[in-house]
């Protein structure tokens, strides 16, 4: 039986959508700007799937539903209008419509699709620790391991992140040295 254990001081500071829900939101609106743009499902699926989820973002869906997917979207287009825009075809889904709403025909390659997924996390990730919503990397690792399956054998998000780069490129550091745990430690 998995036990979780809180320390004193461990928190997650209560915000639109916490954690897990807010980076996965960011990651379904990378999927559905490349579907709105010309990708197919199966194309977005395939690209996601490189990261080793236990499901591809179009089951996801089903399983959340696009009512409750696209009030979660609402919700954080709200507050965070410049980071969640909103998705016409996610709510012709909601409505039960199966209709994608193409902006335009410029698909993109499945690598392609993965890095704007990746960066799109990435930046969440440093919202949420530099907001203070999370303390530390790790919180982000274990809301994910443990409330998406995030695959354990990368290691956690953030620590996948850093190790291939990305944090360093997009913020010139680690997301381990990001936020408010980090500011006190230095």
């Amino acid at each position: 039986m998995l036990r979780l254990s809180v320390r004193p001081g461990d928190r997650i500071e209560d915000a639109p959508a916490f954690v897990v829900n807010r980076v996965l939101t960011r990651l379904s609106s990378v999927v559905l700007d490349a579907l709105e743009h010309g990708n197919t499902v199966d194309e977005t699926d395939e690209a996601i799937l490189r990261l080793g989820l236990p499901m591809a973002p179009s089951v996801l869906l089903q399983m959340v539903g696009p009512r409750v997917a696209n009030h979660v979207l609402e919700t954080l287009h709200e507050a965070y209008p410049d980071r969640f825009p909103r998705s016409q075809t996610l709510a012709n889904y909601a409505e039960g419509k199966d209709e994608i709403v193409a902006q335009a025909d410029e698909p993109k390659s499945e690598d392609e699709i993965l890095e704007a997924a990746l960066e799109a996390v990435a930046d969440e990730i440093r919202h949420l620790l530099e907001e203070g919503v999370v303390a530390e990397a790790k919180d982000v690792d274990t809301a994910l391991l443990l409330g998406a399956g995030w695959p354990f054998w990368l290691g956690g998000i953030t620590k996948f992140l850093d190790q291939t780069g990305r944090s360093e490129r997009m913020f010139g550091q680690p997301l381990a040295e990001t936020g408010a745990a980090a500011a006190t430690t230095t």
